[in-house]
């Protein structure tokens, strides 16, 4: 099969190739596993890396529910406080009528007394008289 090439080349030169030819795949197989290695430990520090950003994806996602749970807690709250305030200064608003409508039947009946006085004086200044 190979009888006609070997009449071509001198055995030296062909074993010289076939040395390099050997020392280059040594070297290559070399490359390569030394590529794989890096490949795996690169394929390790991702799978690694990829766990914790998930981990820290489920932390903020925990974190994301708790705090909108906490913020509609917070809506609640100030929706009822907003509905107390206004209960309240409902109730100060008919406290206020109710003490200006007192200071004002106080002010008539203080007027009433103090005419009556008047009369008082006067019906005993006439009868002294």
């Amino acid at each position: 099969m190979f009888r006609w090439f070997k009449g071509m080349f001198p055995i030296e030169e062909l074993d010289g190739l076939l040395t390099l030819q050997n020392s280059l795949i040594g070297k290559l197989k070399e490359e390569c596993c030394m590529l794989g290695a890096k490949l795996e430990e690169l394929s390790q520090n991702s799978r690694a890396e990829l766990e914790q950003v998930s981990l820290e994806r489920q932390h903020l996602q925990e974190t994301g529910e708790r705090l909108r749970a906490r913020c509609s807690d917070l809506e609640d709250q100030c929706v009822q406080h907003g509905r107390l305030h206004q209960r309240m200064k409902d109730r100060l608003q008919q406290l206020d009528r109710h003490c200006q409508s007192s200071a004002q039947q106080v002010c008539e009946l203080l007027a009433t007394q103090n005419q009556l006085m008047e009369e008082r004086r006067a019906l005993n200044q006439d009868l002294h008289m």
